[in-house]
């Protein structure tokens, strides 16, 4: 078995040669696919780091302002029952006064009339005083014809009214 020295010069010169086209045309290429894919992982990792930790920020903003929201729920609410018992007392306040005022023209009603009263009963008294004076000036009359005649005064003038 010879080796045939031209032949394997022409084996290695082609060997080298495909190596420097392989270099050239294939892993280069390959190489700067697998470096752009690697770099696009890595972009593509990087991009759902950032979007989580904005999710992460959104979410602790919306439990902030959904907590704010109730808050202010809660203080409107106080607010409104507040209100609504200023409310009631002043309604009540404003009852009290005008039931007193009432009150106070209900007694003054009832004085007057009892007053109105007082001075018809004076009236009657003295009306039923000149009319059994003028009878028992008419007459001359012993005690008991004294108590008729009063008796008899106080009738006609109970039934003539």
């Amino acid at each position: 078995m010879s080796v045939d020295l031209s032949q394997v010069l022409t084996q290695i010169v082609g060997f080298i040669l495909l190596l420097w086209l392989m270099r050239k045309f294939a892993w280069g290429p390959m190489l700067g696919a697998l470096d752009g894919r690697r770099k696009q992982i890595a972009d593509e990792w990087a991009d759902i780091a950032r979007g989580k930790e904005e999710a992460e920020r959104a979410r602790s903003e919306y439990q902030a302002k959904i907590a704010e929201i109730g808050n202010q729920a809660k203080a409107r609410v106080q607010e409104g029952v507040a209100e609504g018992e200023r409310q009631a007392k002043a309604i009540l306040d404003t009852t009290r006064v005008e039931a007193q005022a009432i009150l106070e023209k209900a007694k003054r009603d009832i004085q007057r009339e009892a007053d109105q009263a007082r001075v018809m009963l004076r009236d009657e008294v003295a009306h039923l005083a000149v009319a059994c004076a003028s009878k028992i000036l008419r007459q001359e009359i012993d005690p008991e014809r004294h108590a008729t005649l009063i008796a008899q005064a106080i009738e006609q003038d109970g039934s003539g009214r």
